[in-house]
């Protein structure tokens, strides 16, 4: 960076990539001046990735205001470098809903969607991921038809791009069966919760942290349904014991 800097200067597009590369390797406290250099570069994805990197760095700090305001900043450098419609304009708007209140969430989260769709097609595994996040944020809403059509297109396309067995669809269940329990179809969402905990725990086996997960959220389902017995054994696989 410090020779690109003094052959280039210090605004120079060489010198900014030098500085982005650096920041994306430091530590937080030293990562965050070096972001907010960046940000101002005239180049648009350097000052994309960096107003996306200290959107992420106000978040880890719940600091949700100040991440909405840095997230947003990259996406208007992102519609006005690509335009309103361009491919990376899901992945900004997804990572903004999920730093603003729910009601803000829902129509960023449907426009990702709509964009999503018409570049990347209708099953591309990006849009599954959005179609879960929409399902929570409409579950939290109390639009629980809406959610559970948003759930099951999640895991609609995630066992078609990765498989039935795979942990993305194990993820996608799960988001299900949140939306189950919430309209009360309790026989469907253990199925689902019993899906998620064998599918993640064949993958990565008993003791790895997302296989202990789903048995505590399994668990947690079985208290709540009057099973503390049941629950109180999928606790013990959880803690390792």
């Amino acid at each position: 960076m410090r020779i690109d800097e003094q052959a280039f200067g210090a605004a120079a597009v060489q010198t900014l990539a030098d500085v982005v590369e650096l920041a994306a390797v430091s530590p937080a406290r030293m990562s965050e001046p070096l972001w907010r250099r960046a940000s101002a570069a005239p180049d648009a994805g350097i000052a994309i990735r960096a107003w996306m990197a200290l959107g992420a760095l106000r978040g880890a700090a719940a600091d949700r205001a100040g991440a909405a305001a840095r997230y947003r900043k990259a996406l208007a450098r992102q519609e006005d470098a690509a335009g309103k419609d361009s491919p990376a304009i899901p992945a900004i708007l997804q990572a903004l809903a999920e730093v603003v209140e729910v009601r803000d969430a829902i129509p960023l989260l449907e426009r990702a969607l709509i964009v999503g769709r018409a570049t990347q097609g209708a099953h591309h595994p990006s849009n599954a991921l959005i179609e879960a996040t929409l399902s929570a944020k409409l579950l939290a809403a109390g639009r629980t038809d809406d959610a559970l059509r948003a759930a099951a297109d999640a895991l609609a396309i995630d066992q078609e791009t990765a498989g039935i067995d795979h942990p993305r669809a194990a993820r996608a269940m799960t988001t299900l069966a949140r939306v189950l329990q919430a309209q009360k179809q309790m026989e469907r969402a253990e199925s689902m919760y019993r899906l998620a905990l064998s599918i993640d725990e064949r993958a990565y086996g008993p003791a790895h942290a997302q296989t202990r997960t789903d048995a505590r959220t399994l668990a947690k389902f079985l208290r709540d349904t009057g099973r503390p017995e049941e629950a109180a054994e999928l606790e013990k696989r959880a803690a390792g014991r």
